[in-house]
C-alpha cells in the first residue's frame, strides 16, 4: 500500500486493492477505508440525500440530512431526529445544572457521587455529605 506498510489494503465495499484510502464518516456506518470510486458514490447518496437511517432512540426512518449527531458528551453511536435530540439536550441540561437527588439549581462547585453509590448525574454538597455519611 505505502511507504511504509507492507500488507494491501482493500476496498471495505468492492474489494479492490488500494493506491490510496479514503476514510468514510461516521454516519455511512462501514468500518475500514474506502477505494475513491465508493467513496464518491456514498458521498453522492449522503449529499443527495437517498439513503436513509433510523434514529437511535426512537426509530422512526429518515433521510441522514434530517437527522442530528448527538453530542460527544452524551456518549452514543449513531443519529437522532430532531425530537429525540432536543429531548436528549434538555434531559442533558437538566443533568448537568441540577442536583440529582434533591433537584436544587448546582452553584459553581459540584460533587461527582461515587462509583459504588450508583447515582447518575452530579450532586449538592448537601447530599453529597449526607450520602458520605451513610455510604462512607
Amino acid at each position: 500500500m505505502g511507504l511504509f506498510s507492507r500488507k494491501p489494503a482493500f476496498c471495505a465495499v468492492c474489494n479492490k486493492e488500494l493506491k490510496h484510502k479514503h476514510k468514510p464518516k461516521r454516519e455511512w456506518n462501514i468500518k475500514g477505508s474506502l477505494c475513491g470510486d465508493c467513496h464518491v458514490e456514498k458521498t453522492k447518496q449522503f449529499y443527495e440525500a437517498t439513503i436513509r437511517q433510523p434514529c437511535v432512540m426512537c426509530g422512526t426512518t429518515r433521510k441522514i440530512s434530517d437527522l442530528w449527531e448527538p453530542r460527544w458528551q452524551w456518549d452514543m453511536n449513531g443519529l437522532l431526529c430532531k425530537d429525540c435530540f432536543d429531548k436528549k439536550e434538555k434531559d442533558h441540561t437538566t443533568e448537568k445544572n441540577y442536583c440529582s437527588l434533591c433537584s436544587a439549581k448546582m452553584g459553581l462547585i459540584r460533587y461527582n457521587p461515587k462509583p459504588k453509590w450508583k447515582i447518575k448525574g452530579q450532586l449538592c454538597r448537601k447530599c453529597w455529605d449526607g450520602k458520605k455519611a451513610e455510604f462512607g
